[in-house]
């Protein structure tokens, strides 16, 4: 399967007043609206502008879940678009296993682990087609 990386452009509201995270390729010339709820927008919002709440929301919780058990997020991927439904992998490495494991997860909360683990975040070529927005 072939993939795009791509980068988090940002946080908006649609029409409805409805969230969405935009993913863009690096030559901005693909764009992939995810639409997303209200509190993984915030998340990922938060962590964007390096906001840190006083105490751990639910992405920060995981986060440090992962840490404190040695669990690398090597990179998201959105793998899939059908019926209006995004689909994504969490892919893992624990300790020094070179086993890399694939955990089905939500693209929002995909995303929001991603930009705090610093990581890639992919997109396959299908998807992008499908619902990405081609400039």
């Amino acid at each position: 399967m072939n993939m795009i990386e791509m980068t988090v452009e940002g946080i908006g509201i649609d029409p409805h007043n409805n969230p969405l995270v935009l993913l863009r390729d690096e030559e901005r010339k693909v764009f992939v609206p995810i639409w997303i709820g209200p509190a993984e927008a915030v998340s990922i919002q938060m962590e964007l502008d390096d906001r840190h709440p006083p105490r751990p929301m639910t992405h920060d919780l995981i986060s440090n879940i992962f840490a404190e058990f040695d669990i690398r997020i090597l990179k998201v991927t959105i793998n899939d678009f059908a019926d209006s439904v995004y689909f994504a992998s969490l892919h893992l490495q624990i300790g020094d296993d070179l086993q890399i494991r694939d955990v089905d997860a939500r693209p929002s909360d995909a995303i929001a682990l991603a930009v705090r683990a610093h990581c890639q975040i992919f997109v396959a070529e299908t998807v992008a087609e499908k619902a990405g927005i081609q400039v």
